[in-house]
């Protein structure tokens, strides 16, 4: 199972960059294009809080961080500070994606968020006992 997971994890981390170097490149080049990104197929409330995101210093900010935690992920010792790094990005994702965007307006913007979400989730889970450690301090007498 370990193999497993840390194949996932790569896997994860590969798919972090990507998103992270199409989108940066596209935010540098052309700036934040709804059209270039299907946004107008969406629902009114979910297309302004999409641009409100994009359009403002987050927008910028979840790609690099996209790209940040996808190459931490790919270290054998940080590995894990990138996904506690990225971990409310995909819960932010998931929430954002689950309430607004029910049922998808567009399949593979939807499957997008969802995969990096629950890939997310899926590490998280699998590791929780070694990040515990990171996190809660056992008290020792």
């Amino acid at each position: 199972m370990r193999k497993t997971m840390t194949i996932l994890r790569y896997v994860f981390a590969v798919i972090l960059i990507l998103f992270g170097i199409i989108g940066t490149y596209a935010m540098i080049t052309e700036g934040y294009n709804p059209q270039s990104e299907g946004i107008l197929l969406f629902g009114k409330t979910f297309r302004q809080l999409h641009d409100a995101i994009m359009m403002s210093y987050l927008g910028p900010f979840v790609r690099l961080a996209q790209l940040f935690a996808g190459i931490l992920l790919l270290t054998k010792r940080y590995w894990w500070i990138g996904l506690l790094f990225y971990l409310p990005f995909a819960v932010n994702i998931f929430l954002i994606h689950i309430i607004h965007d029910m049922p998808p307006a567009h399949p593979g913007f939807f499957a997008s968020g969802m995969i990096v979400s629950i890939m997310n989730f899926i590490l998280v889970f699998y590791e929780k006992d070694r990040l515990k450690q990171l996190v809660v301090t056992p008290k020792t007498k």
